[in-house]
């Protein structure tokens, strides 16, 4: 399998960069599309439902009109928590870089779906999904971006690690749907 995702380091984490030197170009987040994370991830029953969640969150994303953007994509889910804490992920975290369509407003996009953009969605489809507006100003973009850099680029014992960017993309879902579908079909050993 030919894929951006970095295999897991020693301790199980993704590593935060992958050059030698420290100020290499090849650190995260790690580019990669959502047919990679089914190919990557989709190894056992719970992940593979995740990543249905996931596929489905984005599906409903795409209904309100937001089609332009990417998501960073981090948390329990891109670690190897099976070796490292004996459990499996309950979940998938993620930041929603997204554009307003022309012609929309953030209430308008509200108003079409207002709970895919409450914490409702991680009942529903095992997403932790956060939000971040690529038009907002500029310095408030920065703010943002460097928050959440901050925050998912460490674990909660402030070790640090990797994390993936996913664009939107219909198509590439499409696909991974079919990918997924496949690997369920298939079954699990866990």
């Amino acid at each position: 399998m030919n894929t951006n995702i970095p295999d897991w380091n020693d301790i199980g984490i993704i590593p935060p960069l992958l050059g030698a030197s420290g100020v290499d170009f090849n650190r995260s987040p790690y580019k990669a599309s959502t047919i990679e994370l089914v190919e990557k991830y989709a190894f056992n029953s719970k992940r593979a439902s995740i990543l249905a969640g996931l596929l489905a969150f984005r599906s409903r994303l795409y209904s309100t009109g937001i089609i332009e953007g990417f998501q960073w994509v981090d948390g329990s889910f891109t670690e190897n928590v099976e070796l490292t804490s004996l459990r499996k992920p309950n979940d998938i975290d993620l930041v929603t870089f997204f554009k307003i369509p022309s012609g929309e407003t953030e209430d308008s996009i509200l108003q079409k779906d207002f709970e895919l953009f409450t914490p409702k969605v991680k009942e529903l489809y095992l997403v932790d999904a956060y939000w971040q507006g690529l038009d907002d100003d500029p310095v408030s973009l920065v703010q943002m971006s460097a928050y959440w850099y901050s925050m998912w680029s460490h674990k909660r014992d402030m070790s640090w690690k990797g994390f993936l960017q996913i664009s939107l993309s219909e198509q590439d879902d499409s696909q991974a749907s079919i990918i997924l579908n496949n690997k369920i079909l298939g079954g699990f050993d866990d």
